[in-house]
């Protein structure tokens, strides 16, 4: 079984494209660490997958995420956990976080 951290790093690398197979075994793999960080960036995969979280705004954070998780300090995996879940869309189905970028002057 190939690393979460490993299957992050490719999504990255590939974007914009997101490749089916690695997007399952990511979440698979995040799944079967069980942990609450773990189970949050699955999430969040899944979020991207289903097109509700832009891809450019959360696979750094996914990847950096997935990293975390071989620390042991608490306050990394909770700091990690807390930029995962801002990640999460608005109800209305629009990103919680947009990109600077298409942000426009009055």
């Amino acid at each position: 079984m190939t690393s979460a951290e490993a299957l992050a790093t490719q999504l990255v690398r590939d974007a914009p494209a997101l490749d089916r197979a690695v997007i399952t075994e990511l979440t698979d793999t995040l799944r079967a660490d069980g942990r609450p960080l773990a189970l949050a960036i699955a999430r969040a995969v899944e979020l991207v997958d289903e097109q509700l979280v832009d891809p450019a705004i959360a696979l750094p954070v996914v990847a950096m995420a997935c990293a975390t998780l071989r620390e042991t300090d608490p306050a990394a995996l909770a700091g990690a956990l807390f930029d995962i879940e801002t990640l999460t869309p608005k109800p209305d189905g629009s990103p919680a976080i947009i990109p600077v970028s298409s942000l426009k002057r009055r």
